[in-house]
């Protein structure tokens, strides 16, 4: 009776350690790192790209960091859901390592998903990330390249479109986008599917 009690108490601690070992994330490669000041205050905050290398998806996480006037940095946004991970379904799903950037005080992610470059334009305020503007680079395949940016400050869709090789541009009248608030970098999920 001992043995058996001591043979269960075996398994269902190993079971335990089995499903706290898979609830571990282990985001501990950093693919990209950018520093900038986000939020204005004249200090350099930091934005961090980590990808989870042992998940066979390959899950990455995008954290914020805005450095505080003890020098601290605080942690001011994190998620593993704004961006695809790179093996969804076990298989490569095509998507580049994304990119950030910090300029005039803007973060801007970047992304190649299915060949369309799309670059996704945020600002801080009232302790949110406003997306303020979207530009989407769709190539034809053939011999035509379509630019769309979408101001959505002031609610405004413009195309432009461009023969490869030449500097003429053909450009759309610009077309009114609605939108009750700017959407938030919280509520961000995958890019591509963003003001299509």
């Amino acid at each position: 009776m001992k043995n058996k009690l001591l043979i269960f108490l075996v398994l269902a601690s190993m079971n335990m350690y089995a499903q706290q070992q898979k609830n571990i994330e282990h985001f501990t490669v950093r693919v990209r790192e950018e520093v900038g000041d986000l939020n204005k205050d004249g200090l350099q905050d930091k934005v961090i790209l980590t990808m989870d290398t042992v998940d066979a998806q390959q899950p990455l996480k995008l954290q914020i960091f805005l450095l505080q006037s003890n020098r601290k940095l605080r942690l001011e946004f994190s998620s593993k859901e704004v961006f695809n991970p790179q093996y969804p379904n076990g298989k490569y799903g095509g998507d580049q390592i994304p990119s950030i950037f910090i300029e005039d005080g803007n973060l801007i992610l970047y992304s190649e998903i299915n060949d369309v470059k799309q670059y996704y334009t945020f600002r801080y305020q009232n302790k949110n990330f406003e997306l303020i503007k979207i530009s989407k680079i769709i190539w034809d395949g053939k011999d035509t390249t379509t630019e769309t940016q979408f101001d959505l400050v002031k609610g405004e869709k413009t195309e432009n479109s461009k023969l490869l090789g030449s500097e003429k541009t053909k450009k759309k009248k610009p077309t009114k986008i609605a939108l009750k608030a700017l959407p938030t970098l919280q509520n961000f999920r995958n890019p591509e599917h963003q003001f299509d």
